[in-house]
C-alpha cells in the first residue's frame, strides 16, 4: 500500500484521516482478487491502517478493473446506484450491507491502536 498522505502542518488538528478502497491480490479465490475499504490515519508522526472485511467482484469486473475502468461506472454491472451510499457491495449483497458500513470498519480497525494505547503498549 502506498502511503501518499501529505504530511504537512497539522494547526489544530490531531490526525488526518484518509479513506479508499481497492482490490488485492488473494491467489486462493477463483479471480485472484478481493476488495477491501482501507483506512490510514496520521497522528504527525505515526500510521495507524485498518481494513474492512473483505470480498471478492465477478470475473468480469475484476477484468474491468484490471485494464482501468472504474467500478462507479460499470451501470450495465451495477446499476445507477453503486456510486452512492449503497456502493457495489451494497448491489451484490441485495441491500444486506452498504460501502459506508464497510468504510465505518475501516476506520474504526485503524482506530484500534490509538482508542487501545495502552494495551498495545505493554
Amino acid at each position: 500500500m502506498l502511503m501518499n498522505m501529505q504530511q504537512k502542518e497539522t494547526g489544530t488538528c490531531s490526525f488526518g484521516v484518509g479513506i479508499e478502497a481497492g482490490m488485492y491480490e488473494v491467489k486462493e479465490v477463483d479471480t485472484g482478487y478481493m476488495d477491501a475499504s482501507i483506512c490510514a490515519i496520521y497522528d504527525g508522526k505515526n500510521y495507524y491502517l485498518g481494513f474492512s472485511p473483505s470480498f471478492e467482484y465477478p470475473q468480469t469486473v475484476v477484468n474491468r478493473v484490471l485494464k482501468g475502468e472504474e467500478l462507479g461506472y460499470m451501470e450495465d454491472v451495477f446499476g445507477s446506484t453503486a456510486k452512492g451510499r449503497k456502493g457495489a457491495i451494497g448491489v451484490l449483497t441485495n441491500g444486506r450491507v452498504y460501502r459506508d458500513e464497510l468504510e465505518e470498519y475501516a476506520v474504526i480497525m485503524a482506530l484500534t491502536k490509538i482508542v487501545s494505547r495502552d494495551i498495545y503498549n505493554k
